[in-house]
Order: C-alpha cells, then sequence, then structure tokens
C-alpha cells in the first residue's frame, strides 16, 4: 500500500496527517472568530463607508466647482 503523500515525494517525507486526527476546533476559537468578524464588520459599514462616500462627495463637489470655473 501506497502512502497519502507519496505524490509529493520527499517534500512529505514522514508526514501522516489527516484531517480526521485534527479533530474538533474548540468553542473559543468560534467565538473569537465570530467576535473578529462582527468587529470588522462593524468598523467596515459604520465607519469606513461614511468616509468614503464622504470623499468620494467631496470630490464630486469639486469636480463640479472646477467645470462651472472653467466655462
Amino acid at each position: 500500500m501506497t502512502s497519502r503523500n507519496a505524490k509529493y515525494g520527499p517534500l512529505a517525507r514522514g508526514i501522516r496527517r489527516d484531517l480526521s486526527e485534527k479533530g474538533w476546533v474548540p468553542v473559543r476559537f468560534w467565538v473569537i472568530w465570530w467576535a473578529s468578524l462582527a468587529v470588522a464588520m462593524a468598523a467596515f459599514y459604520v465607519v469606513l463607508t461614511p468616509v468614503w462616500l464622504g470623499l468620494r462627495a467631496a470630490a464630486w463637489v469639486a469636480e463640479l466647482r472646477s467645470r462651472l470655473v472653467a466655462r
């Protein structure tokens, strides 16, 4: 019988790891993951999106003013 890692040659020598050997992820890691995802989404949608929209509005106003002055 050949090893599962035989197709990788010498790079995988001595590695005997299957996904089923890893086991379950502890609940504390899921809590950390979901909390950090919530913070990241809040930072993006609550803080960064209004800043980006404000910058785009300022650029739009500046472009309109420059077009009006050029006439």
